[in-house]
């Protein structure tokens, strides 16, 4: 696996020295190491000045930020939007749901806590890290979730948020779906482990 990383890292390494001006990627991960490499991204963009959003579907945020301070990741410059927390307490899992956000996750209003959000970090260099395409897929319509990823590949892509690099993960055991493959055509880097 450390070769893996290794190589892994060298690519988003590479991809945050091109700059953060409306690039788009997607990374196939193993469900296995999947939070490892996600972490290890929001290590190189915080350690190269880079405040973010971080979407979280597949965990709940209390989980997200401790491991991310396990590993000793500076999460003072990361705003989290929970919707794990609230699919969990749709799904009749009770758990702290976010302020502001409904319990039924419409993607309009999912998209405007996002432009709220990045309106509130201090970096010029900012970032849009979601978690886990795919874990919403589980509980929208494919409709929705190709709609969510348009737009905002589509609002970075045209400067209406400058400086943001855009970045989705997929599960690789779950990449061949057809909507999957559909995003990562409209992405301009594909990392798969």
């Amino acid at each position: 696996m450390q070769t893996k990383m290794k190589d892994f890292q060298q690519r988003i390494n590479s991809i945050v020295k091109k700059g953060s001006n409306g690039q788009i990627v997607m990374m196939e991960l193993p469900t296995d190491t999947y939070f490892s490499y996600s972490s290890a991204v929001i290590r190189t963009l915080t350690m190269k000045g880079f405040d973010g959003v971080y979407i979280s579907f597949q965990r709940p945020l209390g989980n997200v930020t401790s491991l991310l301070k396990q590993q000793k990741i500076n999460t003072k410059n990361i705003l989290f939007l929970d919707i794990a927390s609230i699919l969990g307490e749709a799904a009749g899992n009770p758990q702290q749901a976010v302020a502001g956000m409904p319990a039924d996750i419409n993607i309009d209003e999912l998209v405007k806590a996002i432009y709220t959000m990045l309106d509130n970090l201090r970096s010029r260099k900012r970032f849009i890290f979601i978690d886990s395409l795919t874990t919403i897929a589980l509980y929208k319509p494919l409709s929705e979730v190709m709609r969510f990823s348009e737009f905002l590949s589509r609002t970075v892509r045209s400067h209406e948020l400058e400086n943001v690099i855009l970045i989705f993960s997929v599960a690789q055991e779950l990449a061949q779906k057809k909507f999957i493959r559909d995003i990562a055509m409209r992405v301009d880097e594909v990392i798969t482990l």
